[in-house]
């Protein structure tokens, strides 16, 4: 090993100032934020009359299902217009033979919801409707698609304008997005899980499932904003009931078996 003896005095002054000089830097520097996940893309944007629009037609009244979930602890559910609009009776099927028939069908004008009231009481989730959605972000689709217990995963992809024609007329905002998982064994059509909730990593209710695309493997949601108009936010606690993609069939089957998610019934006579 070898020894250095005798270090010039000019040299010590040198490293004591580039230390100096680098301590003022690291300090003077702005607090830069954390980088966004590759897979994360830019903020959705606003929606614009100029979005692509996707045209959706309303058959005329029949018997049908889809899927409703719990919004407060007073009875209260929210599902999707087009599949509760001009039902003469709307119940929800627990099982083993059990319904319950709803109190009242509150429809709204202008959005694919609906509010319905009942005896049956369950905890609500927590929802998200202010935060500033991700093109590129994941969600979780959980229901009754085909009349059987199911959910998908899907990667957000943009905004399209919904027209709705048929029995009704409406034009609202929706999110779009791009198949990237399914329940096994499920294939084809998701017809029945309209109405049911769209959840966020974080496990907050940001969308309910108003349509799809078999052929382009799309899934069109109801809007935060329009959601806003009929439901109040709900707090909860950051990383609470925490939702992955490899969680997601876990989370669905315990939502469904506790019921605060559950198979809506129309009848037309």
């Amino acid at each position: 090993m070898r020894i250095v003896r005798n270090i010039p005095d000019w040299l010590i002054y040198l490293i004591l100032l580039v230390i100096i000089i680098g301590n003022v830097t690291l300090k003077s520097r702005p607090n830069i934020p954390p980088m966004v996940p590759p897979e994360l893309g830019a903020a959705l944007p606003n929606a614009m009359p100029t979005d692509p629009a996707l045209m959706v037609e309303i058959d005329e009244p029949s018997s049908g299902i889809g899927t409703a979930f719990a919004v407060d602890n007073q009875g209260t559910w929210l599902t999707a217009r087009h599949v509760v609009d001009s039902c003469d009776t709307v119940g929800l099927r627990l099982g083993g033979g059990k319904h319950v028939i709803m109190d009242a069908v509150k429809i709204s004008k202008d959005t694919d919801t609906a509010v319905l009231v009942s005896r049956w009481k369950r905890a609500p989730f927590a929802r998200d409707f202010n935060t500033r959605r991700q093109i590129g972000e994941r969600a979780y689709l959980i229901g009754f698609p085909q009349g059987r217990p199911g959910e998908l995963a899907g990667k957000l992809i943009g905004r399209h304008r919904m027209l709705t024609r048929g029995r009704y007329r409406t034009t609202e905002p929706v999110l779009v997005w791009s198949e990237i998982g399914r329940s096994r064994g499920l294939d084809g059509s998701i017809g029945g899980l309209s109405g049911g909730p769209v959840f966020d990593k974080d496990g907050e209710i940001i969308g309910l499932v108003a349509a799809e695309s078999i052929r382009r493997g799309r899934v069109y949601t109801v809007a935060p904003k329009s959601l806003a108009k009929v439901l109040s936010p709900l707090e909860q606690k950051p990383g609470a009931d925490a939702i992955t993609v490899e969680n997601y069939g876990r989370r669905a089957d315990s939502y469904r078996r506790s019921r605060r998610i559950a198979q809506v019934v129309c009848l037309v006579k």
